[in-house]
């Protein structure tokens, strides 16, 4: 059997696979929304911006997928389905879903992904597509990767077969979501801007955890304040522990972080006091920590724990001075 989703899926590159994917699900199910929503938008909307770090160097990760799956869902008036439990007739699931000409999202670890050699030579990461068809009989699957980093930092995308059996082997998720007329009407535009802003604020706030565990800005803080533990490891796990610590912060973290928030506030410029002057600040705080990066990432290629300390120092200050932009966004944005 052969299943396409040829109607309603237009891939286009994004900018995190998850938001970018959420995106092409609300244009296939509601298309007159295509000119309107954007992936910043979602991003904030669904309090992607929330990650947690419970004490791994190596990981961080968003704070809850079905959080920000409800919260979207809740934004645009849709109904949304998912489970991270993957049964054994997952592929019946995906079949059902495709013959109501509906994508899928698909949570996979990259490993399985072939597509590309920064999955196939790269460390094993959480990575998110668009499946859009099945050809059971060529035992292949259809998928997008509507946004993935190469070795050089580069934004790519991908849209084409991928082994089936692969990507059984590699969900450990899926959601999916449909417009459904007996819900409330979605929220306004400047409702869905006032969701956003909340939830900025609460990534601001304190989190009340259980111990070793951070989210919000308290997750950055207490992420760099753990890189002393790497000054007696050996050299090869600081290099690697470092590599991983670069990628946390730029794949899904404060620089994606970033990046949103220069779109965001453009889009809403008419919605928010001072604007020039938090434009001009953002600039500046994502240049620093832009070229942070790359400092972080070449003191762990040439093993120097001599010069970490120095650099939480540098990381502290941009994280106050996140922390202080974020509130001078909150305040301008309330009227």
């Amino acid at each position: 059997m052969m299943l396409k989703v040829v109607n309603s899926l237009n891939i286009q590159t994004g900018h995190h696979c998850l938001f970018s994917g959420l995106r092409h699900l609300l244009v296939s199910e509601r298309p007159e929304l295509d000119a309107r929503a954007a992936e910043a938008d979602i991003y904030f909307e669904s309090d992607g911006l929330n990650l947690e770090y419970n004490g791994d160097l190596s990981t961080m990760w968003l704070a809850s997928q079905e959080t920000i799956i409800e919260q979207f869902a809740a934004s645009y008036g849709l109904r949304a389905q998912y489970t991270f439990e993957i049964s054994p007739n997952v592929l019946d699931v995906f079949r059902e879903i495709l013959l109501e000409n509906r994508a899928v999202l698909v949570f996979m670890r990259s490993p399985y992904l072939d597509y590309h050699a920064v999955f196939r030579d790269g460390a094993e990461r959480n990575h998110i597509l668009l499946l859009y068809g099945i050809d059971e009989a060529g035992k292949t699957a259809f998928v997008a990767d509507t946004s993935f980093l190469d070795v050089s930092g580069q934004t790519l995308s991908y849209s084409g077969p991928l082994s089936l059996e692969h990507v059984l082997a590699g969900v450990w998720g899926y959601a999916w979501v449909e417009a459904d007329p007996s819900l409330s009407p979605p929220p306004t535009e400047a409702q869905r801007f006032e969701r956003a802003v909340d939830n900025i604020r609460r990534f601001l706030g304190h989190h009340n955890l259980p111990s070793g565990r951070f989210q919000g800005l308290e997750a950055y803080r207490a992420y760099v304040e753990d890189w002393r533990r790497l000054m007696d490891v050996s050299p090869s796990e600081f290099t690697e522990t470092c590599k991983n610590m670069y990628y946390c912060l730029r794949v899904g973290g404060m620089m994606h972080q970033l990046d949103y928030f220069e779109m965001f506030i453009g889009r809403h410029q008419d919605r928010i006091r001072n604007w020039d002057e938090l434009a001009r600040r953002l600039t500046e705080n994502r240049n620093n920590w832009k070229k942070s990066l790359y400092q972080l990432y070449k003191i762990g290629l040439c093993v120097q724990p001599h010069k970490l300390e120095a650099l939480q120092d540098r990381y502290f200050s941009m994280l106050r001075a996140q922390g202080e932009w974020l509130e001078a966004f909150v305040d301008s944005s309330n009227h």
